[in-house]
Formats: C-alpha cells, structure tokens, sequence
C-alpha cells in the first residue's frame, strides 16, 4: 500500500499581504534608523540662532557646545568651565590649528557663552567661529 505525503493537490501560492507587510515594516524600520543616525550624527541638540550668513564647519573642528540651561560640552561629553581650558590644551597638542566650533543655544546666558570663549583664548586656539542655522 502506497501512501501519499500530500493527499490534497493545492497549488503554492505566495501569500502577497504578508510580504507587502514585511517591506513596509523594513521601510518604516530605514527612515526611523536614519533619522536617528542624523541625531547622532548632529550631536547636542541645542536652538541655534538664526544668520542669512551661515557656513558649515569642516569635520575636523573641536565642537564645544552651550545648552540653554547653562551646561558646557566638549566633543557632546559634559565638562566643567574649569576643566575647558585643560581639556582644550590637550586637543591643542593634537592640532595646532584646530578649529573651535561653539554650538550655543539661543537662550544661552551671554556671561557663559563669554566664559568658554575665554577658556578657548586661554587655551591658545586661535580660530573660533559660532555654528548658526541658515536663514529660512
């Protein structure tokens, strides 16, 4: 006696919902992936002020950051204003010519955006420049 594996003939069939489903959910999975690689990428997010003159810093520039809250960072680590200056000499070491990127926020207290840039001076780098966001 012989018996069949597949006692029903039925064509395979490759189910399309399911598969449209899947390409969706790999879509949404890319666009949110991207998305948080460009915050990553951004680093500190802080409300930069707004210049019809704006410019893009080069990849190798030191960027320190402003929050509104007061809070000073050094390559997006938390630093003290009595560190900056040390910790800026030691990059100084590695470039000479380094290029300071400050990143303050718009509601940033004047008195501590003036501080790092005096830690900067005090550290010896010369070429400072303020990071803004293009004018709409």
């Amino acid at each position: 006696m012989q018996v069949n594996p597949f006692p029903f003939k039925r064509r395979v069939r490759i189910e399309m919902v399911p598969l449209i489903d899947m390409f969706f959910l790999l879509l949404v999975f890319f666009i949110f992936g991207v998305f948080w690689m460009s915050l990553q990428q951004r680093g500190i997010l802080v409300d930069l002020p707004r210049a019809s003159t704006d410019a893009r810093a080069p990849e190798e520039a030191v960027p320190v950051s402003v929050t509104a809250d007061g809070g000073v960072l050094l390559r997006e680590e938390p630093v003290g204003l009595a560190q900056l200056a040390e910790r800026l000499r030691a990059e100084r070491a590695q470039q000479p010519e380094a290029l300071v990127v400050v990143n303050a926020d718009q509601a940033a207290r004047y008195g501590v955006v003036i501080a790092v840039l005096d830690a900067v001076r005090e550290a010896g780098l010369q070429r400072v420049t303020f990071a803004t966001e293009p004018a709409r």
